[in-house]
């Protein structure tokens, strides 16, 4: 969506729809306040009050969007004005009612639903290109595009209450349920607060410190890395469920992480050379040739890509494992770095700074997540030969190339089928593949 308003729009403008945006995503993680990965993990292993549980869950999510609500305004008030505040405002609102979303969304992964989760997805899809595509015919005002998109979230949030219907009915108010759920939220809430907040954060700073044209800039690669990441995302959504499961069975996890961590590995490092080996050609494809100076941040982002869709594989085992609170530790750590470096460097150095403190803060994540994972789960091997073999391979790949790709297109294309039959062979080792397939048919995934 953003891709496609970015060829419609100037750059100052996306600019300010991408801070926006980016501010809406820091509001929908303080309002949700980390209930729809509470009730993803809990929901699984609850023997009844299902219904219950849910209801008293959006009573409880209601007094802390209203909260973020007003925290986030405050914040608008203080430092902007102009239509960064108008946009601003109206990204609150959409932060408000998308937290309700994924709250609704997240029970019914939970409870295995996921063509349903999908169909909610696909009607917010539907409605916001309806809304692209009467900016493009209309040449509407932004303030009125964001209005739109809006609308459509409201929709989608009307459609996914009633597919969830079934999970209100007979549901009463239970005050001690509400304060037990609230009290129990606090390590997701702060984990996936500060979590959302290292990785975004940077684009706050660099529209205090800089301008729309760097916002916009930046956001362009951000935008082709959360495309990318919705691979991993998937996965993990997939994952935390069955982890919850098998933990709560009780089941050994030694070989179940391990190899779908060289699985994730495999997505990662695959995302990682298809953005870095064609990312002029994508930039110039997705927007127009002003974003071509973006290029620069494509290879830091993309190490981001493959710390982070390794990353969630462990932070999972925390949160199944209840040792959420490493978690918040974790994020803790990662976000006083992330915010000392970034109001340090950005000014200075500008948006690739906040790139490369990305990289920084990502390989403290990772690093802490694997110390206090392996506690759990004290056999993880991820320093496995196949493993090895894939990063290394990964970074020859790159070097080969970024050093020779404008010589020859043949250096690509050979490159590309070494990859290929090196994951062919790695899959085949161990019993990689089998041992996927077989997760992938245990009743409760897919």
């Amino acid at each position: 969506m953003f891709i496609v308003l970015a060829k419609m729009m100037s750059v100052e403008d996306f600019g300010i729809l991408s801070f926006g945006f980016a501010l809406s995503a820091l509001a929908i993680i303080v309002a949700d306040f980390g209930f729809s990965l509470m009730v993803i993990k809990e929901y699984p292993q609850r023997e009844s009050g299902h219904t219950k549980y849910v209801s008293n869950g959006i009573i409880a999510k209601i007094l802390l969007a209203a909260s973020a609500a007003i925290l986030f305004l405050a914040y608008l008030i203080a430092f902007y004005e102009g239509d960064w505040f108008k946009i601003g405002a109206l990204y609150i609102v959409f932060a408000t009612v998308a937290s309700f979303v994924i709250y609704l969304q997240a029970v019914l992964k939970a409870q295995n639903r996921f063509q349903k989760f999908t169909e909610s997805t696909i009607v917010y899809a539907v409605a916001a290109t309806i809304s692209i595509v009467l900016y493009w015919r209309f040449q509407i005002g932004l303030l009125e595009l964001v209005l739109l998109l809006l609308a459509s979230k409201t929709v989608q949030l009307v459609w996914t209450f009633i597919l969830c219907r079934h999970s209100f009915k007979g549901a009463s108010y239970d005050f001690n349920l509400v304060k037990s759920q609230i009290k129990n939220s606090w390590s997701f809430g702060l984990h996936t607060i500060l979590g959302i907040f290292y990785f975004m954060v940077d684009t706050q700073i660099i529209s205090l410190y800089l301008g729309a044209k760097d916002v916009a800039l930046y956001q362009s690669v951000f935008r082709i890395i959360f495309i990318l990441l919705v691979m991993s995302d998937v996965v993990t959504n997939v994952l935390l469920p069955y982890l919850s499961y098998k933990y709560y069975k009780k089941e050994d996890l030694s070989e179940l992480v391990s190899k779908i961590f060289l699985y994730l590995l495999i997505i990662g490092c695959s995302l990682f050379l298809i953005f870095t080996s064609f990312k002029v050609e994508i930039l110039t494809l997705l927007y127009t040739p002003e974003y071509e100076a973006a290029a620069i941040l494509v290879l830091p982002l993309s190490i981001v890509v493959v710390l982070r869709t390794v990353s969630s594989l462990l932070g999972n085992i925390l949160t199944v494992s209840d040792r959420q609170v490493y978690r918040v530790i974790t994020v803790s750590i990662s976000l006083g770095v992330s915010l000392l470096l970034n109001f340090i460097l950005i000014p200075i150095y500008g948006i690739l700074a906040a790139a490369w403190v990305s990289v920084l803060v990502h390989c403290l994540l990772f690093s802490l997540y694997f110390i206090y994972s392996r506690r759990e789960v004290s056999s993880i091997r991820l320093y496995s030969n196949s493993n090895i073999v894939v990063l290394a391979v990964a970074v020859i790949i790159y070097i080969l190339v970024n050093k020779f790709s404008n010589e020859n297109i043949w250096i690509v294309l050979c490159c590309a089928f070494v990859w290929i039959l090196l994951i062919a062979f790695v899959m085949k080792r161990d019993n990689n593949l089998g041992f996927l397939q077989m997760v992938l048919k245990e009743k409760g995934v897919g």
